[in-house]
C-alpha cells in the first residue's frame, strides 16, 4: 500500500512546478519591450506603471509595461521592439504607450496612441503571436506591415494607412473589417469608420512620417553660438 505522505508529498511539488511554470511563462513587469534608439529635440518617457513623472528620454533607455513616450512640437523618437520584431516613429506631438506579455516565450504586444501620429514597420508574426494598435476608436491587429497610424485629439478621429500587408480591425462600435495595402481606413468618435482606396494625400503622410534624418542651423551671437536641430523633409 502506498503511503499517504508520500502521495501528498508528491502532489505538492506537482502544485507548485506546475504553478511555478506557468508564472514563468509570463513576462514580468519590467521585462524590456522597447528600446529607444533616436532622440529628436523634445522627447519624454516613463519606464514603466511604477513610474509618476516624466523624465528626459535618452538613446538606449529601455520601456516596459505600461510604459510611455511622449514628443514635443517639432520632435520625433525612434524605437524598436527588443525581440526584433519591428520599429515606430513617433512624430510630433504625440503620446505612445506600450504594453506587453510573453507566454511560452512569445510575446504580444500592445501600443495605445492617446494623440498625434506613429510610423511603424513590423515583421511577419507568428501564429500565435499578436501586435496591437489601438486609439480610443479602433483596435488593429498586425502581422507583418508598414504605415502610419494617427489619433486627432481635437475630433478624436483616426486614421490607419497601410503601405504593405494587411491589418484586420474593430472599431468601437463594433464594427469589424480587414484594411490592405493601400487603403486607408478612418473611424469617427462615435465608431463609424470609412475604408478606401488611399490618396496622393496619404501617400505623402506616410513618406513624411519615415522621415528621421535631421538638418542643423548655427546662429552665431555675441553670447556664443545656438544650434537648432530640425527634422529633415524628403
Amino acid at each position: 500500500m502506498i503511503n499517504p505522505k508520500i502521495i501528498l508529498i508528491a502532489l505538492g511539488i506537482f502544485l507548485i512546478t506546475g504553478f511555478s511554470s506557468e508564472k514563468n511563462s509570463q513576462a514580468p513587469a519590467d521585462t524590456p519591450i522597447l528600446q529607444v534608439k533616436k532622440i529628436i529635440k523634445d522627447v519624454t518617457f516613463k519606464e514603466n506603471r511604477e513610474q509618476s513623472d516624466w523624465g528626459k528620454a535618452k538613446v538606449g533607455i529601455t520601456l516596459s509595461d505600461g510604459g510611455q513616450v511622449k514628443t514635443g512640437s517639432s520632435s520625433l523618437a525612434l524605437v524598436h521592439f527588443i525581440d526584433g520584431s519591428g520599429l515606430l516613429r513617433v512624430r510630433e506631438n504625440s503620446i505612445l504607450n506600450i504594453y506587453g506579455s510573453s507566454k511560452n516565450k512569445k510575446m504580444s504586444k500592445e501600443t495605445f496612441i492617446n494623440k498625434g501620429i506613429v510610423g511603424f514597420e513590423v515583421n511577419k508574426q507568428a501564429e500565435d503571436e499578436e501586435f496591437k494598435f489601438t486609439t480610443p476608436t479602433v483596435v488593429a491587429s498586425i502581422r507583418g506591415t508598414d504605415g502610419f497610424i494617427e489619433h486627432n485629439d481635437n475630433d478624436t478621429t483616426s486614421t490607419i494607412f497601410l503601405n504593405t500587408g494587411s491589418a484586420t480591425f474593430r472599431t468601437l462600435s463594433g464594427e469589424e473589417g480587414l484594411l490592405g495595402s493601400g487603403n486607408t481606413l478612418k473611424v469617427s468618435k462615435d465608431g463609424t469608420f470609412s475604408l478606401s482606396n488611399s490618396t496622393a494625400e496619404d501617400t505623402t503622410r506616410y513618406k513624411s512620417s519615415k522621415v528621421t534624418t535631421t538638418k542643423q542651423v548655427i546662429i552665431r551671437t555675441r553670447n556664443g553660438d545656438i544650434k537648432i536641430e530640425y527634422l529633415q523633409d524628403k
